[in-house]
C-alpha cells in the first residue's frame, strides 16, 4: 500500500457536548469520497487528534473506515506522546481495518535520535507487518524526525512505506525522498504542492482538501498531466484559499467552510475554540470574493 494523490486531513465534527457526531462524520466521508479524493487521514491535525481522548481516537477511526468502505485508503494518524499510547492507538488502526497509520515523533518532551528511533522501533514490533508512515511536524511535534533516521528506521522495517513531511523545507522533504527511495513522501503543506511534487512527492494530505477537495485534485490532475500552466493558476488559488482559512483560530474556519457549502458540521474540541461572529463573517466574506462559495 503506497498512499499518493489528495489526501484530506480529515475533519472531526462534534456536538454540543462536546462528543463525536458519528453521523456528520459518515456523511463528511461520503461528501469527501464523492469529490474524488484518493485517501483519508483522520485524527491528525485539523482532525484534533491529540486533544481528543483515546476512546473518541478511536471512534473517530470506527466510522472513517466503515464509510470509506475500502473505497480508498484510510490512513489514521496515531501518534501520541506516549510510546505506549501510540501503541495502543496503532494496534487498535489494524484491529478496525486500516490501510496503514502515520506515526507522529511524540511530542512536549525533547527526544534525540536515540529515543525516536527506540520509540518508532517499538511501534514497529507492536504492529508486525502493518503498514507505517512516519510523521514528521516539528512545528507542532517539537521533535523531528531527520532523513537519516528515516532511512534508518526503513532499512530495518519494510512496513514502513514512507513519510509524511510537514516540515515546511522543500530541502528537507527533498532528503526525505533521497532518503526512502521507492517508498512514498507525502507533503503536508498545502502552499507547496507543486514544487514537491516535481521533487518527488508523491501526494498531498491537504488541509485545504477538507473543505475544497475539487480544487486540490484538480491541482494533482494537473501537475500529473504536465499542464504546468493550469497547476501554477490552481496552486496561486490554493494560496489564497489557504491565507483565507488561517484569518481566525486554528482548524475552525475549514468547519465553518464545510458548514457554508451545506453539510452540517460544527464544533470543536477544547480548548481550540471557534471562531467569533465577526471572524466568521470575515472568512466567509473572502472566500466569497474568491469564488469559492455560491
Amino acid at each position: 500500500m503506497t498512499l499518493y494523490g489528495v489526501i484530506p486531513a480529515v475533519l472531526t465534527p462534534f456536538d454540543a457536548s462536546g462528543e463525536v457526531d458519528s453521523l456528520a462524520l459518515a456523511r463528511y466521508v461520503e461528501w469527501l469520497v464523492g469529490h474524488g479524493v484518493h485517501g483519508l487521514f483522520p485524527c491528525g491535525t485539523n482532525g484534533e487528534g491529540p486533544v481528543m481522548t483515546v476512546t473518541q481516537r478511536c471512534q473517530v477511526m470506527a466510522v472513517v473506515i466503515e464509510a470509506a468502505a475500502g473505497r480508498v485508503p484510510v490512513v489514521p494518524m496515531t501518534g501520541a506522546i506516549s510510546t505506549a499510547e501510540t501503541i495502543a492507538l496503532t494496534l487498535e488502526a489494524r484491529a478496525l481495518g486500516a490501510a496503514g497509520a502515520a506515526v507522529v515523533a511524540p511530542y512536549y518532551f525533547p527526544a534525540d535520535d536515540l529515543a525516536l528511533e527506540a520509540h518508532f522501533a517499538a511501534v514497529c514490533e507492536a504492529v508486525p507487518g502493518f503498514n507505517l508512515y512516519l510523521y514528521d511536524i516539528p512545528g507542532n511535534a517539537k521533535n523531528t524526525i531527520s532523513p537519516a533516521l528515516a532511512a534508518r528506521l526503513a532499512d530495518r522495517y519494510p512496513q514502513i512505506k514512507g513519510v509524511k513531511d510537514s516540515s515546511k523545507s522543500l530541502d528537507k522533504l527533498k532528503q526525505f525522498v533521497a532518503a526512502v527511495p521507492g517508498r512514498s513522501v507525502i507533503v503536508g503543506t498545502d502552499a507547496m504542492v507543486v514544487e514537491a511534487m516535481a521533487a518527488g512527492a508523491a501526494g498531498v494530505v491537504s488541509a485545504i482538501a477538507d473543505c475544497f477537495p475539487e480544487v486540490m485534485v484538480a491541482l494533482y490532475d494537473a501537475v500529473r498531466a504536465g499542464d504546468a500552466g493550469r497547476a501554477a493558476q490552481i496552486q496561486a488559488q490554493v494560496v489564497q484559499l489557504r491565507d483565507a482559512l488561517k484569518r481566525g483560530p486554528y482548524v475552525h474556519p475549514y468547519k465553518l467552510a464545510v458548514h457554508w457549502r451545506g453539510l452540517a458540521f460544527g464544533g470543536m474540541r477544547a480548548p481550540l475554540r471557534e471562531c467569533t461572529p465577526d471572524e466568521a463573517f470575515g472568512i466567509e466574506a473572502e472566500l466569497r470574493a474568491l469564488g469559492a462559495l455560491v
